[in-house]
């Protein structure tokens, strides 16, 4: 007897089958059928769920992303840059406090974390790179390197003789 998927009307199963194919679309999908794991900072714009989205725009200098991040301070937010990948995270700790008027009744604000990468395009500096957190919005800011020059086509010249 051989083995057959299963067909039938399993709701779990089809919700089940969309989540993987989802999870390795976005972890394989990419240009050309490249290998990409980070979503480039100029490619098509998906969220992944439970990701923190971010805006991203590009101006005659610079790239600049943009995202909200209410309750944090900039200790708490880390920017990193390795081998083409910028990582923005950031991770609030819970407020350990008194009441002095009343008690607690439900704590649902502990802690919160976000973390997201992207693959840079190859026009941008590694030096210059800014961050800042003003009224709860961070701002990365990404200089644009100067255009690297382009080979000329160069021709080579075909020389006749006998063969050999």
């Amino acid at each position: 007897m051989a083995l057959s998927p299963y067909l039938g009307n399993d709701p779990f199963f089809g919700q089940m089958e969309r989540a993987l194919d989802n999870a390795f679309q976005r972890a394989l999908g990419g240009r050309s059928g490249d290998l990409m794991m980070f979503p480039s900072l100029l490619g098509p714009s998906s969220v992944p769920a439970g990701s923190h989205p971010m805006d991203i725009v590009e101006t005659p200098a610079a790239f600049e992303l943009h995202c909200d991040a209410p309750g944090f301070s900039p200790d708490d937010i880390s920017v990193e840059m390795n081998e083409g990948v910028m990582t923005i995270s950031g991770k609030r700790k819970e407020e350990k406090r008194e009441e002095k008027d009343g008690k607690v009744v439900r704590r649902e604000r502990t802690m919160s974390s976000f973390s997201r990468s992207f693959t840079l395009p190859d026009n941008v500096k590694d030096e210059g790179v800014a961050a800042s957190l003003v009224n709860g919005v961070l701002k990365v800011t990404v200089p644009k390197a100067e255009p690297k020059a382009q080979p000329q086509p160069k021709r080579i010249t075909v020389s006749g003789g006998e063969a050999a």
